[in-house]
């Protein structure tokens, strides 16, 4: 069996609310989502995205939401069988702390993952594109409403 889905993430946050976006898309078709742009990014074939919401109760840390954020994608992606999953970058202190977290679910499936600078990966344009369209609100949100499905995270 092929993996046909691969993924690429970024995140955003709107005061105590973690927003974290996750384009996923067949390989075969990464270059052509690559040249789009975001009025033509609802109409790319094969593109779907999903925004996981979590909504920090007071007194949890960024590092905190991050870490059952990117724990439940990373359960997710590996249930839907992507196969290859690009994060942007963070300082090497995050990394190491994302690598815990993702590193015991992604172990035990063959989900590979890496993180690299936004402007050597077009497609995180995508996702961070996603997670701003979708916290800006409004009309904003409506112009990706149909590639995205919002996932709740908490209560």
């Amino acid at each position: 069996m092929s993996r046909a889905v691969w993924a690429f993430s970024d995140e955003s946050e709107r005061g105590a609310t973690v927003l974290v976006a996750v384009v996923t898309i067949d390989p075969r078709r990464v270059d052509e989502a690559r040249r789009a742009l975001l009025d033509t990014l609802s109409g790319i074939e094969s593109i779907s995205a999903a925004v996981w919401r979590y909504r920090r109760p007071q007194g949890t840390d960024r590092v905190a939401a991050r870490r059952l954020v990117l724990g439940e994608i990373a359960r997710s992606l590996v249930a839907a069988d992507v196969a290859a999953w690009t994060l942007d970058d963070v300082h090497p202190a995050q990394r190491l702390r994302d690598r815990d977290v993702m590193g015991h679910v992604v172990a035990r499936h063959r989900l590979v993952y890496d993180h690299r600078p936004n402007h050597e990966e077009p497609l995180l344009w995508a996702a961070d594109a996603i997670a701003w369209a979708f916290g800006a609100g409004g009309d904003w949100r409506q112009r990706v409403a149909n590639v995205v499905t919002v996932r709740e995270i908490g209560p």
